[in-house]
């Protein structure tokens, strides 16, 4: 992942689309200009030495799977960490915790949407892909899931619409929110439901499964506002009294979503 310098002993990686770019594929933009990379492409530039990492972006920039992916594996990078982005001009920020490092990036992708109208991204993906986590490609390919790591919706053929009843006790929606159907992921009505519930119609129609990528700018419990990015199958289902439904098996993680 990381590209050494024998002269500087500076170790430099290049994240594209949330993904860390081999060396050969770094030298062919070796004669772009490193901003055009930053701001137009939406490349994340990390640096890092026995000094320290630095962490470079432009904020409105679609690289959101990318500074997720740095955010992941931070905690294996030398400290004291600086944050270097552009927004009207050039920001620094020195953190020696990494953690609070990651919480700063956290916070600052959070900010750079205010330019944006949606705020929910799906894109369906290939489920053949070779770095579908485990869990989802089981469920893909068996056609079912272990419940305590799924969430059932069942439809509602009057109005149309699915609703959440029951979260498995392993599930991403239980891990961040709690196994509470009320919690803001499992609301019906608003934005996010409309966007992520339409491939739900979609499996019940065709009776087959759906793999695809979202990223969604999520309500926490304590109600602050974080971008999730996450990858999930919907499997059909048929529940008891034969009502028709899915059951969703979601990991949250890189995706494959470029936001302009």
């Amino acid at each position: 992942m990381r590209m050494n310098s024998a002269t500087t002993e500076t170790e430099v990686s290049w994240i594209y689309r949330g993904q860390p770019l081999a060396a050969q594929e770094t030298l062919t933009h070796a004669q772009t200009p490193a901003f055009d990379l930053l701001d137009r492409q939406g490349f994340v530039k990390i640096e890092s030495s026995a000094r320290g990492t630095k962490i470079e972006w432009s904020v409105f920039a679609p690289n959101w799977a990318s500074l997720y992916f740095t955010m992941e594996w931070l905690h294996t990078y030398p400290g004291p960490y600086n944050l270097r982005y552009y927004l009207s001009g050039w920001f620094d920020e020195k953190y020696n915790d990494v953690n609070a490092a990651r919480n700063r990036i956290d916070i600052i992708i959070g900010k750079s949407d205010i330019h944006l109208t949606r705020h929910t991204f799906v894109t369906e993906a290939d489920p053949h892909r070779a770095n579908i986590p485990d869990l989802l490609k089981t469920a893909f390919d068996d056609g079912a899931v272990n419940p305590k790591f799924a969430v059932d919706c069942i439809l509602d053929e009057t109005s149309g619409k699915f609703s959440v009843d029951r979260v498995g006790q392993k599930s991403e929606i239980a891990r961040l929110w709690g196994m509470n159907p009320v919690s803001f992921p499992c609301l019906t009505g608003h934005s996010y439901d409309q966007v992520v519930s339409a491939a739900y119609r979609k499996v019940v129609l065709t009776d087959r499964p759906h793999y695809d990528h979202i990223i969604a700018a999520m309500s926490a419990p304590d109600s602050t506002i974080f971008w999730c990015p996450y990858q999930r199958v919907i499997l059909p289902h048929r529940f008891d009294g034969n009502r028709k439904g899915v059951v969703v098996v979601s990991k949250v993680g890189p995706v494959d979503i470029k936001v302009i």
